[in-house]
């Protein structure tokens, strides 16, 4: 047989079983702008790649489909429209940063207030709130090298039921400004020496049930506000610290396992302040303090720096009814170690338990994992769906019932899988390009030999 005719049908067979191989590994969409002011990205054109900065302008829709995979590449997606990227509960959207720090999702001041992300995974992909009213609902944001997971410095964002696990002294929801809800999140942070779960500092933010655990301090704020049926455990230093002012009401909390339960002055009430080294810190005659459980701290109960100030702290249950076993965990005026300090008054105190929530604990589940192939379930958004069962949740009932182990181990996420820096899908283009090569030459060699056998014998 002839070179020449041969040749082509290797070509042709080759690429006959590269091209199959190829519709599956490498079948992404590149994607650059939203074309005629409206696009709707779906599972079957997934996944999508960045090539450029994605600007959604005033006026324009993007809509993104459950199952999607979004790989920024170190672009961004800046909203001055509206984002509606709505997944399901076991069909989430993903958004991978792709090794890149700039990767980033940014809500501009004029985005649409009807801007909603739910049921994403952001794999390293932080957050900027500039203006706007945007929902943030049951979404898994893991840590970042970016200052916060979401940043908010301006509008009135609802952050409700996420997921939200940090690396390094990052804070998890960092506020300059706005109004604020925070509502039913899991935020853990990864113990460092810095970071707050929430550090709030421009914002009369309503912090409501939330599970904060493993950060520097919990809650910071320094406006006033409401934080109330929070679960803030196990943080190095502070649960919560509130400066600068005292109007911040701090009610039906659980506070347990901290150096310090709350550093300073605020009106707390109702609320189960157990296991920290020091249950109060700091506090004034500014402060409101009754009806709580402040129970085995392991140094003091109250512990008194201002000076020549009186802290009312009567009617709150101690663990015993001895009054010089409670007055023994105080630190207060004392003529000879510290007459500069003013006194507690802690009589008369409570016989039995405040109603105050009792001690759970905070688990954070891992992040769902990157689908490695075009996801099947439906390409239907469901904006009703909104199950959360990994939600935390504060139950209020007398104290106690369930205390946990503090030593337990919170569950940390993996990051996205890499294999010596290669993502999965470059390693399997490399192995179809290498069999693809390995048929041709097989080809070429067996029709080489059919033709060498085929030819006629010399005399």
């Amino acid at each position: 047989m002839n070179k020449s005719v041969y040749l082509p049908v290797v070509f042709l067979l080759v690429f006959a079983i590269v091209l199959p191989l190829f519709s599956v590994v490498s079948a992404t969409t590149s994607v650059s702008s939203v074309p005629n002011g409206h696009a709707t990205w779906t599972v079957a054109d997934s996944p999508y790649s960045l090539t450029s900065n994605i600007i959604i302008y005033s006026g324009e829709t993007l809509n993104i489909h459950p199952g999607v995979v979004v790989h920024l590449n170190g672009y961004q997606i800046q909203v001055y429209g509206l984002l509606n990227a709505q997944g399901l509960n076991n069909n989430p959207i993903y958004f991978l940063n792709d090794g890149f720090s700039s990767s980033q999702l940014i809500f501009r001041a004029s985005s649409d207030p009807d801007c909603t992300v739910s049921h994403g995974v952001f794999y390293s992909v932080p957050l900027t709130i500039e203006g706007g009213s945007p929902t943030l609902a049951n979404n898994y944001f893991t840590g970042t090298s970016s200052d916060a997971v979401i940043t908010i410095n301006s509008g009135g964002a609802s952050i409700i039921n996420n997921i939200i696990s940090t690396q390094n002294a990052q804070d998890g929801i960092h506020i300059n400004s706005g109004y604020v809800i925070i509502t039913g999140n899991t935020l853990s942070g990864a113990g460092a020496q810095q970071g707050c779960g929430i550090y709030n500092a421009g914002s009369t933010a309503s912090i409501t049930a939330n599970g904060i655990t493993n950060f520097y301090t919990g809650i910071y704020t320094n406006k006033p506000g409401v934080i109330k049926q929070n679960v803030i455990t196990n943080n190095v230093n502070d649960g919560i610290v509130i400066q600068g002012t005292p109007e911040v009401t701090i009610s039906e909390n659980v506070i347990a396992y901290n150096t310090c339960g709350i550093s300073r002055d605020a009106d707390i009430q109702n609320n189960t302040i157990a296991y920290n080294t020091y249950g109060l810190w700091g506090q004034t005659a500014s402060s409101t303090i009754r009806h709580n459980n402040i129970i085995d701290s392991t140094k003091e109960s109250i512990h008194l720096t201002e000076t020549v100030t009186d802290v009312n702290a009567a009617n709150n249950w101690w663990g015993t009814t001895d009054e010089a076993a409670i007055r023994k965990t105080i630190s207060d005026y004392d003529a000879t170690l510290r007459p500069n300090l003013g006194k507690v008054t802690f009589t008369p105190f409570l016989s039995s338990p405040a109603y105050a929530p009792a001690v759970p604990l905070v688990v954070v589940p891992t992040p769902p994992p990157i689908p490695s192939t075009t996801p099947s379930p439906s390409d239907t958004p469901n904006p009703t769906s909104s199950s959360t069962p990994d939600a935390p949740t504060v139950s209020l009932y007398p104290y106690p019932t369930y205390l946990p182990d503090p030593t337990d181990q919170h569950v940390q996420p993996p990051d996205e899988p890499r294999f010596g820096g290669f993502s999965l899908t470059d390693i399997t283009t490399a192995v179809v390009i290498v069999i693809a090569v390995s048929v041709a030459i097989t080809i070429i060699l067996f029709l080489n030999r059919i033709q060498q056998t085929t030819k006629p014998q010399g005399n």
